[in-house]
């Protein structure tokens, strides 16, 4: 057998891609391709195979894409002028918020404009010429991501991008001063000093500000996953009132390929609506299961047909007998996802398809098939026919630690009800070509079921009448 497709062949398949890329460089590929005379033919499709395969499941390249679309670079644009505008003037700081939900490609958006931003600045050309600039994100799998993208861009460097505590601890230790800063995950910074991180300011957003010229940030509301990072519009305002803002608002929808009517149901069910499913889901796989042992063989037939395939739950499964922390409802029964410290995010690795991921390991990701397990604290009432959250069932208190934002027991309540509907939400918009949901809960398992079960009857009789 010839050489490539020795390796290709021997490299097992759900490792394909990570073999690859241990195996060969892009550059090499790329030589081995225009060299394709010399190689027999099947040769030269493995190789493409498993090259394409791993670019287009690369968070890497999901972010930086070749091409912006027309509207993506018309917002850009916007975003540029604004930037340029204040980067000079001797005003107040200028702030550009950058509004939008999951999978209107913020983060496309802002590695774009950071490529730009360092291009002047290292090649001194441009309207960004001499500028210093930084990029933050306070999420530790998506900072591997953007560290990882810098090692391969030109004027890119690892050290461009940091957490928003290195950034604002070492300017208060040596002066540093930044002509431009941008934000991903927005709603992800402190809103409270957490001295365990050596965070001691009123807010990372208004140290960050006290720091640049212009600040760039992204924010959706929809996403605000515990109190010591609670924002809210008006909490936003405040922080932000001294200065120079302009709203940005991204409302096409790149991750999630389904029809409208499937996007709406989504968003229905992630504020507790149950909603008849649409009589169209297009093309887009949406599936209810009554055990998760199926979905997760779903989830497994999924990724090896496509990869990047994988299996999320909310909070809320206690830990087993032995002090183990796993997901668990009928035959199936997964470890959690755990912090790793390897640079490749945890829904690319091999082995995750074997664990369940939590929105600290996929929030801002995106995948091909989503498997969502709403865990116990999702509950089903039945008068109401909605779904809505025993937040003595949390098992991750964290999320709920005492904020200067939230002082009266009504305002407590529903942010500790809203967090885990956004946790609810953002995982069942990670799945660009279909999500398979189940519940732990029994009510709530049968309320949903019971609306696939009506779905199917109702499309079976007008199959009937066709």
């Amino acid at each position: 057998m010839p050489f490539l497709a020795y390796i290709y062949y021997i490299t097992p398949f759900k490792n394909k891609c990570k073999g690859f890329e241990q195996i060969f460089s892009t550059l090499f590929v790329r030589v081995l391709i225009l060299l394709s005379g010399l190689l027999e033919k099947t040769d030269c499709e493995a190789v493409l195979t498993v090259y394409n395969g791993c670019m287009e499941n690369s968070s890497i390249e999901k972010f930086n894409v070749e091409k912006l679309t027309t509207q993506q670079e018309k917002q850009l644009n916007a975003i540029e002028a604004f930037i340029q505008d204040h980067l000079y003037d001797e005003g107040p700081v200028a702030v550009g918020v950058i509004r939008g939900a999951a999978g209107t490609g913020k983060s496309v958006i802002l590695t774009e404009l950071f490529k730009r931003l360092q291009h002047g600045a290292r090649t001194q050309t441009g309207p960004y010429a001499d500028t210093k600039n930084v990029f933050t994100v306070n999420h530790p799998e998506l900072l591997k991501v953007y560290q990882e993208l810098a090692a391969q861009q030109p004027n890119l460097k690892k050290k461009d991008y940091q957490r928003p505590t290195s950034i604002i601890n070492q300017a208060h230790k040596t002066g540093q001063r930044y002509d431009a800063i941008v934000v991903d995950e927005g709603h992800l910074l402190l809103s409270k000093p957490e001295p365990y991180i050596k965070f001691y300011g009123d807010n990372q957003l208004s140290e960050l500000m006290k720091i640049a010229k212009v600040v760039i940030v992204v924010f959706d509301f929809e996403q605000v996953m515990q109190s010591k990072a609670f924002w809210s519009p008006a909490l936003l305002d405040r922080v932000t009132a001294s200065a120079t803002v302009q709203n940005f608002e991204l409302d096409l929808q790149y991750r999630v390929h389904a029809n409208q009517a499937v996007l709406d149901w989504l968003a229905a069910l992630g504020r507790g609506e149950l909603r008849p499913l649409p009589e169209d889901l297009g093309a887009y796989d949406l599936r209810i299961y009554d055990r998760a042992a199926d979905l997760y063989e779903a989830i497994k037939q999924r990724n090896a047909e496509v990869g990047l395939s994988r299996v999320m739950a909310t909070s809320g499964f206690k830990r087993l007998g032995n002090g183990d922390h796993a997901v668990y409802m009928d035959d199936f029964c997964l470890p959690w996802d755990e912090y790793d410290p390897q640079k490749t995010p945890w829904a690319e690795r091999p082995e995750s398809i074997n664990e369940v991921g939590s929105i600290y390991t996929v929030q801002g990701f995106d995948l091909n098939y989503a498997g969502v397990i709403l865990g116990p604290p999702f509950k089903y009432d039945k008068k109401q026919q909605r779904m809505w959250i025993d937040t003595d069932e949390v098992t991750h208190r964290e999320i709920y630690k005492k904020s200067p934002h939230l002082q009266k027991a009504g305002e407590i309540a529903q942010m500790q009800s809203d967090v885990m509907l956004h946790a609810a939400s953002i995982l069942m918009t990670r799945g660009i070509e279909g999500l398979y949901l189940t519940a732990a809960d029994d009510e709530l398992r049968q309320a949903l079921t019971t609306l696939q079960a009506d779905w199917k009857r109702k499309n079976a009789s007008m199959d009937e009448k066709i």
